[in-house]
């Protein structure tokens, strides 16, 4: 999810985007592709249509839009099979055209979540000495293709740099904090490790005493421009009830539109967990709660929120009333199957009684003209010797 939250940043902003994580229903059974509501609302027809999706390669496929249900049925499991979907892929929708979209998609792997966010760290920044150093040479090195970012340290590495980081963080002493920093660097690439440095926030999050006092500082900079005010106020509600910067320790290095989306996609999960039901499926939640395992890795104070995911987990799905429970989500995802196909069915029904209409009207344009000749043949064939 990380990754794709890069790759969404980086796309035209002049054409609207979304991202997708996909769950079993999208890739089997059904092959049915709900796309979100809101959107769909404001940048997509309000009747049934054809929707065109164009993979990374140029290839395309049409697929059926049902407006009233917001979403993509007849042409969709093509583009998956075509592609091998499978659960926890994600896909990045960007509307090109009124009725297109170009889809890039991100593949999942072992801790995918993980992995993908810890790719994304900016851990080759070149130092301010170097960009002196370069400077003459601006123009020159602006036409080189762009240095490949470092790969990341394996999980168990991060995780033992977390540990050393907060020990780090409860010695009070800065000199022992330099030497505690200097032997942890030891054996290890000191420009890798430094860009996995915890950073603290100039200001406590309990010197902020309302929301117009609320700033997100990442390295000096205040962020707050880049989130929408909703997304702000939510965050803002987020860390209020917790009492602390939920991004305070984040690790040191990665590219501030990356902590922007990590922020966003928090918010977006915490709203999701907020508005989840008890037919929401297990997929839903795993995957929401990959994406907070994923930031807490890195850094991000999400604990609050699995330990909530994994409270709605046990009610939903190991109570008493589980069983019947799931027996009535699959009872009611069968039926909007039977109701999907029989739409298609129906829509198959009316190609065909048109097509019937026609023939009928050209039948009726040539009927006479066919009856003429076939007189003058009959006379022809009677005619005398």
């Amino acid at each position: 999810m990380v990754r794709a939250e890069e790759v969404q940043s980086n796309l035209e902003p002049t054409y609207p985007s979304f991202i997708k994580a996909l769950v079993r229903s999208h890739v089997g059974s059904c092959f049915w592709m709900g796309l979100p509501g809101v959107f769909c609302r404001a940048h997509l027809p309000n009747k049934d249509t054809t929707i065109v999706l164009e993979d990374e390669y140029g290839k395309q496929y049409e697929m059926k839009y049902i407006a009233h249900k917001t979403g993509l049925s007849a042409g969709w499991r093509q583009f998956s099979v075509g592609h091998n979907l499978l659960e926890g892929d994600v896909l990045v929708f960007q509307l090109v055209e009124p009725n297109k979209f170009k889809v890039y998609i991100i593949k999942a792997g072992n801790l995918a979540e993980v992995d993908g966010a810890l790719g994304l760290l900016n851990l080759d920044a070149p130092s301010k000495k170097a960009e002196a150093e370069d400077g003459t040479n601006h123009e020159a090195s602006a036409r080189q293709p762009r240095r490949r970012r470092g790969s990341s340290l394996p999980l168990a590495i991060v995780q033992k740099r977390r540990k050393k980081s907060d020990q780090q963080k409860s010695t009070p002493n800065p000199e022992c904090l330099v030497e505690q920093s200097e032997n942890d660097s030891e054996g290890v690439n000191s420009e890798v490790l430094e860009g996995f440095k915890l950073s603290l926030p100039d200001v406590q999050f309990k010197d902020v005493d309302s929301f117009s006092n609320f700033h997100i500082v990442i390295d000096g900079m205040v962020v707050n421009s880049e989130l929408s005010e909703d997304i702000l106020r939510k965050y803002y509600e987020l860390c209020r009830s917790q009492n602390v910067f939920l991004h305070e320790n984040l690790l040191k290095g990665m590219n501030y539109k990356l902590i922007v989306g990590i922020i966003c996609e928090t918010v977006h999960v915490a709203d999701a967990v907020r508005a989840c039901k008890i037919t929401t499926t297990r997929e839903e939640f795993e995957t929401w709660d990959k994406t907070l395992k994923a930031f807490k890795i890195l850094g991000m104070n999400v604990g609050f929120v699995r330990a909530r995911l994994k409270q709605l987990v046990g009610l939903a799905f190991e109570s008493e009333m589980a069983m019947e429970t799931q027996k009535y989500v699959e009872s009611k995802r069968n039926r909007d199957c039977a109701d999907e196909e029989i739409s298609n069915l129906e829509a198959r029904l009316l190609e065909l009684k048109e097509d019937n209409r026609r023939v009928s009207a050209e039948i009726e344009c040539l009927k006479p003209k066919v009856e003429s000749y076939e007189l003058k043949f009959q006379e022809e064939v009677t005619a005398p010797w």
